[in-house]
């Protein structure tokens, strides 16, 4: 589609004030926010005997999340565009329009920086039950302000909005807006980790649910915002980013509306409330605003993006979008109103301190079946591991399908690889490692040695480069993607030696050694981050040993080998140590969520050190053999490359050697 003016309906598209879509989104969004307060129980309402912070803080603390939430969809949705969406120059370099949406995501990112500012001090207010004008004293925000989930997350995203600030403005590359794209994500999703209460139960699915629905709709509405910004300016054909942006829609449609039961599930104690309560009946507002918004969706992708090179099918696109952009804000006040306002489901009431810390009461004894064949899914871990081995399967299927040969094995592997994921993670094993050093360290070893092993050896990254078709002209596809990542600087960095020692191996010490092991088993969130950290620094440890995928600087051999002893070194060290200790690992978390069959902590702890010595040197030595394999049909593969070459040549290589030697024996004047 190529820009034109020659019409007075372009002409008009073009003169359409960008910025009065933002403001009609607020304005939408702040209605239904305070409509869906009103139906959900959630306005101001004054209780004799309970601090009161006041009308301001009660509607403001909604409102400014709302202001937030939008800010924070309008950045991502910008360097989205800039990355994915909009025309790139070659080798990935920012074209003008990706560059101009760049500056806009950064110029955005310092008002949400403040906006966010601007919700820590309401939410401080509305938790603490005073007015704003205490919640802004400095001597109450020094003392809660890092002490609160949920402020100590708008705290994290201000910091972060402030760091994409910086990095949108140098960005000169897809690459670095991709970046920069994953950080305006992850702090866009803060808030969900801290907006759930352990004591209702389900904590686990609650909080995955809770990032999940943000990310998706920040990357759903801000990439439909950035379009329709482009739609209205003309300055981009909009065929090709509208038919990569239908993926991204369609993935988050489904995600969405997936999370949504989730939270819906996680808030009331029976489907009637869904319709005899005001939050239920809110609830059923947003399933409704999702099936039109999929149903929009379906109109765009059918009959809209296959005509998009006339004039008047992109003005359809604009009031389709326009309507599209209107529900969404509907659903995001909605949204802001449900997580403002009390919900059905009655807490759990758990006999002990302890077991409301854990969120479940406590476990049997264990026994062998109940560790090894109990199960407890976890959400993240569960659906993640299924989804990879669902994209590794199709790919496999596809590039059979193709005529490309590739072993079995390597299936077998990353299928067993997932599914040992599977088990430490939704396994009894996964529930008696929160209440015992000697099951989790169980867990842990097989976790981060176990697991990426298998992982590792399914190679993949060479699986998705032979499945993937290249993308057109000088777009990134999925393909140049994963290409840019395995040569880009970050990952040159994951897989120094050094660094991955380090992590691996020596990180060991910084996390049991330290209080850092007991305040990350405090939190859910503090939790997932270390299985995801076992997990990953696993993965790079044996990438770098015996991974098959290509990687920047691969390692020789006898540096692997020298790698492997002494990562086996290090790690039988810290074994020792844990059996030689005399106090209890990490006393501040397993010395409370303590069941009474934990009768000695100390020996729960040496038994946790006895474990670690003993798992470790089974993966070490599947290694060790792995290597020498890899050794071996590498000294082959060179043998039969010089035997090649001597065939083609005469065997000159040995000719032009032996008169080497003949010069050197030879007189010297």
């Amino acid at each position: 589609m190529k820009p034109t003016t020659s019409t007075p309906n372009a002409q008009a598209l073009r003169s359409f004030p960008v910025a009065s879509i933002a403001t009609g989104l607020i304005a939408v969004a702040a209605v239904a926010a305070a409509v869906g307060l009103v139906l959900a129980g959630g306005v101001y309402e004054p209780l004799p005997g309970l601090a009161d912070p006041g009308p301001l803080v009660t509607w403001g603390t909604p409102m400014s999340r709302v202001l937030t939430d939008i800010a924070a969809i309008a950045t991502v949705g910008l360097l989205l565009s800039a990355t994915a969406l909009a025309p790139s120059g070659k080798d990935g370099v920012l074209s003008q329009v990706g560059r101009r949406d760049a500056i806009r995501a950064a110029r955005i990112a310092i008002i949400w920086a403040l906006l966010a500012t601007a919700q820590l001090f309401f939410q401080l207010a509305m938790i603490l039950g005073v007015p704003l004008s205490e919640a802004l004293d400095p001597a109450v925000v020094s003392t809660y302000a890092n002490e609160l989930d949920i402020t100590r997350a708008l705290l994290f995203m201000a910091v972060l909005a402030v760091v994409v600030t910086v990095g949108a403005v140098t960005a000169a590359t897809t690459g670095a807006t991709g970046s920069w794209l994953v950080v305006a994500v992850v702090a866009a999703a803060l808030p969900g980790l801290a907006g759930h209460s352990s004591a209702l139960g389900d904590h686990e699915l609650a909080t995955t649910a809770g990032v999940t629905h943000m990310v998706s709709a920040v990357l759903w509405v801000g990439g439909l915002l950035a379009l329709t910004m482009h739609a209205l300016r003309r300055d981009v054909p909009l065929k090709r980013p509208l038919q990569r942006f239908s993926v991204i829609a369609l993935t988050a449609l489904i995600l969405l509306a997936v999370s949504g039961l989730a939270n819906a599930y996680t808030r009331v104690d029976g489907l009637e409330q869904l319709l005899t309560t005001g939050y239920g009946q809110v609830t059923m507002m947003k399933v409704g605003l999702i099936i039109g918004l999929a149903v929009i969706g379906f109109l765009l992708r059918q009959r809209v993006i296959p005509s998009l090179d006339s004039l008047s099918r992109a003005q359809v696109f604009v009031r389709l979008a326009a309507i599209e952009l209107t529900i969404m804000a509907i659903a995001i006040g909605l949204g802001v109103s449900l997580a403002s306002s009390p919900y059905p489901r009655e807490e759990q009431l758990l006999p002990s301190y302890g077991e409301s810390l854990l969120g479940f009461p406590y476990p049997p004894p264990p026994t062998i079946e109940s560790v090894v064949f109990g199960f407890r899914p976890d959400p993240l871990f569960f659906t993640a591991s299924l989804i990879a081995a669902a994209l590794y399967v199709i790919g496999y299927i596809r590039i059979r399908r193709a005529g490309i040969t590739w072993p079995v094995m390597r299936l077998v592997s990353w299928l067993g690889g997932v599914g040992v994921i599977i088990w430490t993670t939704s396994s009894g094993i996964s529930v008696y490692s929160q209440v015992s050093v000697g099951l989790h360290m169980t867990q842990h070893m097989v976790m981060t040695m176990l697991a990426p092993i298998l992982l590792v050896m399914g190679a993949p990254a060479t699986l998705a480069l032979r499945a993937i078709k290249p993308a057109r002209g000088n777009e990134r596809g999925p393909r140049e993607w994963l290409v840019w990542l395995l040569h880009s600087p970050i990952t040159r960095v994951l897989t120094n030696p050094f660094y991955v020692f380090f992590v691996y191996v020596i990180g060991l010490y910084g996390l049991y050694m330290t209080p850092l092991f007991g305040w990350l088993m405090g939190s859910h969130i503090g939790h997932v981050a270390m299985q995801t950290h076992f997990i990953l620094s696993g993965y790079l440890f044996y990438w770098v040993l015996i991974g098959i995928d290509p990687r920047p600087r691969p390692l020789p051999y006898w540096g692997r080998l020298l790698m492997l002893l002494l990562a086996l070194a290090v790690h039988g060290f810290f074994a020792v140590a844990m059996m030689m200790g005399t106090t209890p690992m990490a006393v501040e978390w397993y010395g409370v969520v303590r069941p009474e069959w934990v009768t000695d902590p100390l020996a729960d702890t040496l038994l946790g050190g006895q474990i670690t010595w003993g798992l470790g040197e089974i993966p070490a030595l599947i290694v060790l053999i792995a290597i020498a394999v890899q050794w071996s049909r590498s000294d082959d593969r060179e043998a039969k490359r010089k035997d090649r070459q001597a065939d083609r040549d005469g065997n000159q290589e040995l000719e032009d050697y032996n008169a080497y030697l003949q010069s050197l024996s030879g007189p010297r004047g």
